[in-house]
């Protein structure tokens, strides 16, 4: 969080700095301005961008590097379209960033949980059940303790989100089981 309001922050006094001494030598500290901005980014949000979504997507999506995609569509968005508001107007680009940084921050106050310490399989459950529940996943996770992995597995059968069967399956059919059909008997039984 800390990254994220010192982010907003810088790029919240570039424009300020231009408004108050237009036309002067000393704009070189609007410039001076971006430094902290990417000393802070890069340190705080950067790997968030490339660690936190495979943390939160359950493991069946994982392998479809949908937050790779979303990272490279955002990046590519960026690098379209900030010549076009820069050359309309240069002083309204820092504003924008700083908005959309202020978007950030209130979304990953709000929507995003603490998976430091939580297994995988705890980040899905407690996704599943805020789902479930209709609840904000950070009150799911604030109120939920931390879990060790049978307590998981019981959790997500108590949800009817139990996949060993599902997975069983899985490997026969991708042939990663050399007793087949046992397996799936032992799934069953269980």
């Amino acid at each position: 969080m800390v990254g994220a309001f010192a982010t907003v922050y810088t790029f919240a006094t570039i424009p300020s700095i231009f408004l108050i001494e237009r036309e002067n030598e000393d704009n070189a500290k609007g410039a001076a301005v971006v430094f902290p901005f990417i000393t802070f980014f890069a340190f705080t949000l950067l790997p968030l961008l490339w660690i936190y979504p495979p943390e939160i997507n359950p493991l069946s999506t994982r392998t479809l590097i949908a937050s790779t995609c979303a990272n490279w569509i955002c990046n590519f968005a960026l690098v379209l379209f900030t010549p076009l508001v820069a050359d309309h107007s240069p002083r309204s680009v820092d504003l924008f960033f700083a908005l959309f940084k202020f978007i950030g921050l209130i979304f990953g106050v709000f929507f995003y949980v603490e998976t430091a310490g939580r297994q995988l399989g705890e980040v899905d459950r407690i996704y599943a059940k805020a789902h479930i529940e209709g609840k904000m996943a950070w009150r799911v996770a604030q109120d939920m303790p931390k879990l060790n992995f049978e307590e998981i597995v019981q959790q997500f059968r108590g949800l009817g989100l139990d996949t060993n069967e599902l997975a069983a399956h899985e490997k026969i059919e991708l042939g990663l089981n050399s007793n087949s059909g046992q397996e799936l008997e032992e799934v069953r039984e269980k």
